[in-house]
C-alpha cells in the first residue's frame, strides 16, 4: 500500500480499474466460461436423449405392425434345433408340385452350407408345356418357406413343343 500511496489519485484509479479488469477477466475465464460450456453440453445431451426417446416411442408405436409382419413371415423361416441337415421337405414339396403340374423333374441337391444361416442349394431341371412350367414357377414362389431362385434359364426343346427350365434354388434356414 505504501507504493500506492506514492501514486496520484488518478494513477490509483487507473491501477484499481486495471486490477478490476484483470480480476473480471480471471473470473470470466476460469469460472463463468467453464460453467457456461458445461451448461451448453448438458443442453446438447438433453436434446440428444429427447430425440432418442422420441425415436424409441415411434418404434414402440410401430410394434403391433412389426409383430403382425413377423407372425406372417415366421412360417417361412425354418429353425433347426440341432446342427443336422435340413429335412427333405423342400425336395418333397418340389416333387409334389411337379406331379401336380404333370412335369418331368430332375433334382440335384447340393450339400448344405453351414453357418448362422445355412443354405440348401437344389438344382432343378424341369421340362413340360409353357403353361405348366409357368404354373410350377409360380408355385415355387408361393412355397411357405424362405427360398430364393439364384438362377433361372428357360429354353425350348428342339424336338418337342415343350420348354426346359434350369433353376438353382436356395432354401435358407436359421440356426
Amino acid at each position: 500500500m505504501k507504493r500506492m500511496a506514492g501514486f496520484r489519485p488518478r494513477e490509483r484509479r487507473l491501477a484499481f480499474i486495471a486490477a478490476m479488469v484483470l480480476l473480471s477477466w480471471a473470473v470470466v475465464s476460469w469460472i463463468v466460461q467453464p460453467l457456461w460450456d458445461r451448461v451448453r453440453e448438458l443442453h446438447l445431451q438433453v436434446e440428444t436423449q429427447l430425440e432418442q426417446l422420441e425415436a424409441v416411442n415411434r418404434l414402440l408405436a410401430q410394434e403391433p405392425g412389426v409383430l403382425r409382419r413377423h407372425q406372417a413371415l415366421a412360417g417361412r423361416l425354418r429353425m433347426e434345433e440341432d446342427g443336422s441337415q435340413p429335412d427333405g421337405s423342400l425336395l418333397d414339396e418340389l416333387e409334389a408340385l411337379s406331379r401336380q403340374s404333370n412335369l418331368k423333374l430332375n433334382l440335384k441337391p447340393h450339400p448344405v452350407k453351414p453357418g448362422q444361416v445355412s443354405r440348401l442349394d437344389v438344382e432343378l431341371d424341369v421340362e413340360g408345356s409353357q403353361e405348366k412350367l409357368l404354373a410350377f414357377l409360380d408355385a415355387i414362389f408361393d412355397l411357405p418357406r424362405l427360398v430364393t431362385i439364384e438362377r433361372l434359364r428357360i429354353s425350348s426343346v428342339p424336338t418337342k413343343e415343350h420348354l426346359r427350365a434350369s433353376l438353382l434354388i436356395q432354401q435358407l434356414t436359421i440356426r
